[in-house]
Order: C-alpha cells, then sequence, then structure tokens
C-alpha cells in the first residue's frame, strides 16, 4: 500500500489495510491488532536509522527531547548531556553502543515525515497525537509490562521486537490515572509474537503490554493517540457557555456545603443542567477544539521569507496552493468572513473572498486567473498576497 494511501487514509495505511472503517467500529478503544506485513521496508520512506543519525549529530537536541534508558531505568542525564543540556551524540553512541535504548521525544517538531504521520493521524481520528522514536540496540533488556493512558501505534520501521499482551489493567484510563509498578501487577500473558520491520502494532489506552528487543538492532515509532471523551466536550461546551451565560456565572449560596441548604441548591442546579441542550454550541466548540487538535504541531515551512518578500509580484499566470497540513476554516461574521488559523489567528477578509477561501481551502494547486470566484483580478491578487505573507498561502511559481 504505497505512501498516496496515507494522505486519504492514514489508519488504513499504518494497518495495512484496505480502509480503517471496521477498524474504527471493531477494534478502537477495545482490542489490540497486529498489522502483519510481506514487505518488510513498508516504513522505509517514512524514517530510518541512518535519518535519526543526522539529528542527533546535527540538530543539538536538548534533553528531555532525548533520553536513555537500560534495562527499564532512566539513565542520568549527566552521564549524556554537557552544557546547557544539550546533547553529547558521541556520548550517546557510547551508551547506545553498551546496551542503552535511546528515545527521541517530539520528533514531529524535527522531522518531516514524522511530522506529517502525525497531523494526517489528528485529522482522520480528530485528537492530538504525539511520538516517540525509540532505537534500541541488540539483545537489550525492554520496558516492562505497563499501560499507557493514551492509545499507541507501534510502526516497526526497522529490525524487530517481541511483544506480550497481559490481562489486566483498566478500562478506558484518564490522564491521570498512570501505571505505578509499585502497586499495580500484570495479569495472564494472553499473546506473544514478534512485530517484525513493515508491520504495526494497535495498543488501546488502559491495555496492558510490554516489549523485549530480538538479535537484531530494532527501531519503532510510538504514536500516541491522546484522549477526547465526552467528559472533555461537556467541560468544553460549559466553558463556552460559561461566556455566554450570566446564570452559570452567578455565585453559590453562602453556606452551600450545609445539609439544609442542598435542597434548594439541588433544584438551582438541576435547572441549570436541563438548559443545557439548548444552549450548547456543539458546531462551534467541535470545530475550535479539532482546530486546536490540528495546530498542535508546528508546520515545517522553509520559505517563509522568500514567500513574503515575492508576495506582491504574484502574477495571473503563478500557480499558488494551499501550504499542506495547515489547520483553518472560515466562519461568516455578518459582512466579514474570518478565516480562522489553529485557533490562535483570526484574519478577516470582505465576505465577498467566501468563494476564494472556500476554493483555496481545497488544497489543490491553483493558477490565480482561473480561480473561479467572481472576483476581478485585483481584489482576487489581495486576498492571495494576504494568505502568503501569513505563511498559509504558497505562490508554485517561486523557485
Amino acid at each position: 500500500m504505497g505512501m498516496s494511501h496515507m494522505e486519504k487514509d492514514v489508519i488504513a495505511w499504518i494497518l495495512d489495510i484496505q480502509d480503517s472503517e471496521e477498524f474504527f467500529s471493531k477494534y478502537r478503544g477495545t482490542k489490540w491488532f497486529h498489522a502483519r506485513a510481506t514487505n518488510r521496508d513498508r516504513f522505509a520512506d517514512l524514517l530510518s536509522f541512518d535519518a535519526l543519525d543526522r539529528i542527533l549529530g546535527t540538530n543539538g537536541i536538548r534533553h528531555p527531547d532525548i533520553r536513555l534508558v537500560s534495562a527499564d531505568q532512566k539513565i542520568p542525564p549527566s552521564e549524556y548531556v554537557w552544557r546547557d543540556r544539550m546533547v553529547d551524540p558521541a556520548k550517546v553512541a557510547r551508551l547506545f553502543e553498551s546496551g542503552a535504548t535511546v528515545i527521541f521525544g517530539g520528533l514531529h517538531d524535527r522531522h518531516e515525515g514524522v511530522r506529517k504521520l502525525c497531523t494526517r493521524v489528528t485529522r482522520q481520528v480528530s485528537a492530538q497525537t504525539q511520538t516517540n522514536i525509540y532505537l534500541t540496540p541488540p539483545g537489550s533488556q525492554g520496558f516492562k509490562p505497563h499501560w499507557d493512558t493514551h492509545d499507541v501505534f507501534v510502526l516497526q520501521i526497522e529490525g524487530s521486537k517481541r511483544w506480550r499482551i497481559y490481562e489486566g489493567g483498566p478500562i478506558r484510563p484518564l490522564k491521570n490515572q498512570k501505571f505505578n509498578p509499585q502497586i499495580h501487577n500484570a495479569g495472564e500473558i494472553t499473546e506473544e509474537f514478534t512485530l517484525n520491520a513493515g508491520e504495526a502494532l494497535y495498543v488501546p489506552r488502559g491495555m496492558m503490554h510490554a516489549a523485549t528487543t530480538t538479535d537484531e538492532t530494532s527501531l519503532h515509532i510510538t504514536l500516541g493517540v491522546l484522549t477526547y471523551t465526552w467528559a472533555d466536550l461537556l467541560i468544553d461546551c460549559i466553558s463556552e457557555i460559561t461566556e455566554r451565560s450570566a446564570a452559570w456565572r452567578a455565585n453559590l449560596p453562602p453556606g452551600f456545603y450545609r445539609p439544609k441548604v442542598q435542597s434548594e441548591l439541588q433544584d438551582s442546579f438541576k435547572e441549570l443542567i436541563e438548559g443545557l441542550p439548548d444552549e450548547m454550541d456543539l458546531p462551534l466548540v467541535t470545530k475550535e477544539r479539532q482546530l486546536r487538535f490540528e495546530a498542535h504541531h508546528r508546520p515545517r515551512i522553509t520559505d517563509n521569507l522568500n514567500q513574503a518578500m515575492q508576495a506582491s509580484s504574484l502574477k495571473e499566470t503563478d500557480a499558488v496552493k494551499w501550504r499542506s497540513e495547515t489547520a483553518a476554516s472560515i466562519e461568516i461574521r455578518g459582512e466579514r468572513i474570518v478565516l480562522q488559523n489553529g485557533n490562535t489567528r483570526e484574519i478577516e477578509f470582505p465576505i465577498a473572498a467566501r468563494n476564494t477561501l472556500e476554493i483555496l481551502l481545497s488544497e489543490k494547486s491553483l493558477v490565480t486567473k482561473e480561480i473561479d470566484d467572481d472576483l476581478d483580478w485585483p481584489s482576487r491578487k489581495i486576498v492571495l498576497e494576504k494568505l502568503i505573507r501569513e505563511g498559509l498561502l504558497s505562490n508554485e511559481s517561486i523557485r
């Protein structure tokens, strides 16, 4: 399944299946899924040992963006960090050769392939994502049985690891219900298998699991999908209502904790709760939350200065394209249309620019004079130039 499928259905691409509908209906949140594959180089274009070696040696990474562990125990940063928390690549290499696992955190801010992976998963599952990259030498001791408070997709890039699934673990743990080895124990092993290069594994939150290395170097991506629950949605809705409703901002009565006040308190609270369905603005809240998820990953743009400097020289024959994976949506406000960029910035345009923005958000490459938006060229040029300067639109004709 090629990289092009990654853009259409990234979960299906990760799991090497035709489409993800069955996964979401039968597995997500409840069952683990081992995606077996015959193509060992399936993830080769995504990440590699050599790419990590270059990042380690040239990017000036600081602790804790790189951490080292050995036999499930943290290695003190003093053993591989020098001034200003800067990681010493040579020391990391020596410890790795001696059996330590190197963990790259937040690589989606440094590596384009990993960033695109996170962004596309975020778009499809509507949740914040994060990555840890594990580079493990042969024969080293792996992590002990534990559960995570978020779902994980494990992409085995190179080498292999031995995995075990155990009984035990809570159902849908929250972020603060973390595994504690002092009080939590794994149950019986329910499944044991080898995850080979090109294969993937899905483990829902709360499921007990562990991995150990084989006799070859292992490189895998653990992509975490953070939970967004019904309770989170309710909290977001009430927060939004509170900004509009003075009733929810009223003080509670003095001594509200006293038994004699409880009946009155319950009646007042019930009245407020019963009005919630009519007061909630679900389209607004869910749109803002999705924008926040997508804006979590910083776009990697390499030509901002050049594009901004040449924005005013945009020609009718130039091709423009919305920058891929840049979160944005539009909202009508009277005679103005507002472009929201990741819930952190709002850019206003006249309502006449609505068609222009909707066409551009399709992320297709378009010749500027062929944009069918009912604007004359001078008006369209103003809109396009502003979007280019904001880093949202790219002039594809600039080299």
